[in-house]
């Protein structure tokens, strides 16, 4: 049950936490006005009740504690301030949510999880919702599905290069974790003037121009790097996990392909040319095996970006003054 329990708790706004501390002594106050509404601390600390069992379990009493309360408490008010704001909205524009729209809603978030309706709100209650609270947490999610559908969805386009960009992320992202073997020359420009150092920066670029043309690597490190210790083995740096070369250098060699070559890549007071000699196998699927899957991830992402963009326009529209 452990997916149904994130989700339960992803409905209550996002993952934040709040210890069983503030259960303390409420003192009534205003802490954001929208419009002419006003919220109160004691709404932000019943919204904040479903994530006081996981901070008191991972949080020892004390100033982490306290810090984690009053993040929470800030982030769940933001979180309700957008959602004033788009009833607001909804209300300009006659949207409403009946309660077959959520009782719909909850039968499909049941049935994906392969559950019965019952065992979705004994999960809810396991989180610290009644089913009266689950439900109108489900009823300001079908809100604002029909809010954004309504206002952003027509505006969202996703194209194949977003596609292809989002699996060359993912790509670069999984390099930055696998093992690799690697080979450079390097061409030292610590000395002499700056006509020097353009010199030593157009040899660097012509031996990497040659080594891209097919010349032995190794043969050319050995002829002209300036590194002792790895000029007599061909410039060869033997395997390495990501972050033991430079951020420029890892960067570089996370965009090659085995047997490719950088451009000339200056650290320091040195040009470095590096060739991908062998990388850990990757795990992820082909491109055309994930391409739906990553259309749909990049059509939430960019709904994501409308999304905040949209209610950054709402609040400029509209009077908001946080308290806390």
């Amino acid at each position: 049950m452990r997916r149904v329990a994130t989700l339960l708790l992803c409905a209550c706004a996002s993952a934040f936490w709040v210890s069983g501390e503030a259960r303390a002594t409420v003192v009534e106050k205003v802490v954001a006005v929208v419009g002419e509404r006003a919220i109160l601390l004691s709404d932000v600390r019943e919204r904040s009740k479903p994530f006081l069992l996981k901070i008191q379990a991972e949080l020892p009493a004390g100033a982490q504690r306290n810090a984690a309360i009053s993040q929470t408490y800030k982030n769940v008010l933001d979180r309700m301030v957008d959602e004033e704001l788009e009833q607001r909205a909804a209300n300009r524009a006659k949207i409403v949510v009946d309660q077959k729209e959520v009782d719909d809603a909850i039968a499909r978030v049941a049935s994906q999880n392969g559950i019965s309706v019952d065992q979705l709100v004994a999960e809810a209650a396991k989180s610290g919702l009644d089913e009266k609270q689950y439900r109108i947490e489900i009823r300001r999610q079908v809100l604002e599905a029909k809010l954004l559908n309504l206002r952003l969805q027509g505006r969202v386009r996703v194209t194949d290069e977003d596609v292809r960009s989002m699996y060359r992320r993912m790509v670069l992202d999984e390099r930055r974790k696998l093992e690799f073997r690697a080979a450079w020359i390097r061409v030292d420009a610590s000395s002499g003037s700056k006509e020097a150092a353009k010199d030593k920066r157009k040899l660097a670029d012509s031996l990497a121009e040659r080594a891209r043309r097919g010349e032995d690597f190794a043969a050319l490190a050995r002829q002209n790097s300036d590194d002792a210790g790895t000029r007599e083995r061909g410039g060869a740096l033997g395997q390495l996990k990501p972050g033991r070369l430079a951020p420029a250098l890892d960067a570089a060699l996370a965009n090659l392909e085995p047997g490719q070559v950088t451009s000339a890549v200056r650290v320091g007071d040195s040009f470095f040319v590096m060739k991908l000699e062998w990388r850990d196998e990757s795990e992820l699927p082909a491109f055309d095996e994930a391409k739906n899957e990553l259309g749909e991830r990049v059509y939430l992402e960019k709904m994501g970006k409308a999304r905040q963009s949209w209610l950054q326009s709402l609040r400029r529209q509209t009077h908001v003054e946080i308290r806390m």
